[in-house]
């Protein structure tokens, strides 16, 4: 991992993420003020997704990010099952996955939560998993985040100013470069620390009954809260019995099942079974999690012995897994086997089993016909699942795989499942227009690409590349030349108000 990104690492988790469960800290008496819409006061919505976007273009450089179409897909699914039914319907919430063992899940500014792979795992149930996101959208919903932001942007700013002497230091070098950025991080783990402390149980707890009544109204079983509570009590209990709970910004997990309890007494129990999607993607993320080839060879092994006496459904997931392994490890022939062992078991179209089958005979082709076979299949699956970016996007990939890129801009261009406004859609079409050699058009998608990812001078950058490579026509270029010009101004506003915040914050201590 890159020193810079270790270091926006820390402070995008420590400073904006609600953690399930956290290690014992000493907590500051807060007086709670009454929630809702006041956060909106000084940190208004539109400013705190913006501040969201700019996190998440540093969380996607992560390599423990896990840009991965089907988990994506799943997590938005379910993610937007809850949402329908929360008191932000209008908000645009993205759910995405870090690579990480840790039972964790947090929230960003602006609706961006992120689920550990290692949860994902420790859920014995879809409910279990989608507690615990409904959660996380308690707290967006309940503007927890911009609160925060908003109190404590003093100590905010100079956690953020030690960040930038770290990162400043490392890449200086030097002898002594290493000791300042130490020095610097230390520094900031001290006053991010500080900041966590200022999570308040009160809102933790409010997140907890907010979420408890999303997971209840979406249909899932409400004792879903309650079990992964018990998980996770279970997995921290060292924790628990380090210190008391006047010392904790956390309710203690005892707590928290306790009130959970208390809220599903009154309740009709209402079972929901599993999907076969969170079968599926458990079984990939267990996979996904390693990184090594003997990581894979022993899930491989894992889902073998899985194979045996099981339910439909996990025989379906144990298959799906080995398929997903062999690809990793090589292995075509027997991907392609497990893969449409799996299809044949689930006797319904899938969009993520679909896929696996497409994408195996693809790298097993050993002939232009089996190739040709493999194309269709993923065409098959994008006409068949139009709302799949799942489908859509591997279609567009194996399009780009047997070099029909013309044949890839047009389809992207007339689909439904990822929109112009996503960073993906124009990721997509850069990568077309590269493989043809359409240089300006290669970086204006790029550019556009950027400016959705929220890093307006990275995108001015790439139209200065588009306008330099010049081979696009009179429509073109004049496109880019005004785009340049609305992110120039874009940018020039940002560093104006960079230091109008700069020159108003010693009045502002002053005051204090």
């Amino acid at each position: 991992m890159c020193p810079d990104v270790r270091v926006l690492r820390l402070f995008v988790v420590l400073l904006c993420s609600f953690v399930l469960n956290s290690p014992p800290a000493l907590a500051q008496s807060i007086d709670l003020p009454s929630l809702g819409d006041a956060g909106s006061e000084e940190l208004p919505p539109a400013t705190e997704r913006k501040l969201g976007e700019q996190i998440m273009f540093e969380v996607r450089r992560d390599p423990d990010y896990l840009s991965d179409t089907e988990t994506s897909e799943y997590l938005n699914n379910l993610g937007y099952q809850l949402v329908a039914v929360s008191s932000s319907r209008s908000l645009d919430f993205v759910f995405f996955a870090i690579r990480d063992p840790m039972l964790n899940a947090f929230a960003l500014p602006g609706g961006f939560i992120g689920v550990h792979t290692g949860l994902i795992l420790a859920a014995q149930s879809e409910s279990e998993l989608a507690g615990v996101m409904a959660h996380e959208v308690g707290h967006v919903t309940q503007r927890h985040i911009a609160r925060m932001l908003a109190k404590q942007r003093e100590s905010a700013a100079l956690a953020l100013g030690a960040l930038l002497l770290a990162l400043l230091a490392a890449r200086a070098g030097g002898s002594s470069s290493g000791d300042v950025a130490q020095a610097a991080i230390v520094g900031t783990q001290a006053a991010l620390i500080q900041q966590q402390l200022n999570f308040s149980r009160e809102a933790e707890r409010e997140a907890d009954r907010v979420g408890f009544q999303t997971l209840t109204e979406a249909g899932f079983d409400s004792r879903g809260m309650e079990a992964f509570f018990g998980r996770l009590q279970t997995g921290s209990r060292l924790y628990e019995s380090a210190a008391p709970a006047y010392l904790r910004t956390h309710p203690m997990t005892v707590e928290r099942i306790s009130d959970m309890q208390n809220r599903t007494r009154n309740l009709r129990v209402k079972q929901r079974p599993d999907s076969l999607g969170f079968q599926l993607i458990r079984a990939r993320l267990r996979v996904l999690q390693e990184t090594t080839t003997q990581g894979w060879r022993d899930s491989l092994e894992y889902f073998n012995g899985q194979l045996k006496n099981q339910t439909t459904s996990s025989e379906i997931a144990a298959r799906y897994g080995i398929a997903v392994a062999a690809l990793k490890l090589n292995q075509p022939e027997l991907a392609v086997q497990a893969a449409q062992a799996a299809r044949r078991l689930s006797g319904a179209p899938s969009p993520v089993l679909d896929k696996v089958v497409a994408e195996a005979r693809l790298i097993a082709a050993r002939s232009d016909e089996e190739r040709a076979t493999a194309v269709q299949l993923a065409s098959d699956n994008a006409i068949r699942f139009p709302l799949s970016s799942l489908a859509t996007s591997h279609y567009l990939d194996v399009l780009n795989q047997t070099n029909q890129h013309e044949a890839a801009i047009q389809f992207l261009r007339n689909q439904e499942a990822i929109a112009r406004t996503q960073p993906a859609y124009h990721a997509l079409l850069g990568r077309s227009y590269a493989a043809l050699n359409r240089r300006s058009l290669q970086h204006q998608s790029i550019g556009e690409m950027y400016a959705l990812l929220g890093a307006p001078q990275a995108a001015v950058n790439q139209l200065e590349l588009a306008r330099r490579a010049n081979d696009g026509d009179f429509y073109t270029m004049s496109e880019i030349d005004a785009r340049m010009r609305d992110l120039q101004a874009e940018v020039k506003r940002n560093q104006e108000g960079i230091r109008e915040a700069a020159r108003r914050e010693p009045d502002d201590r002053s005051r204090r």
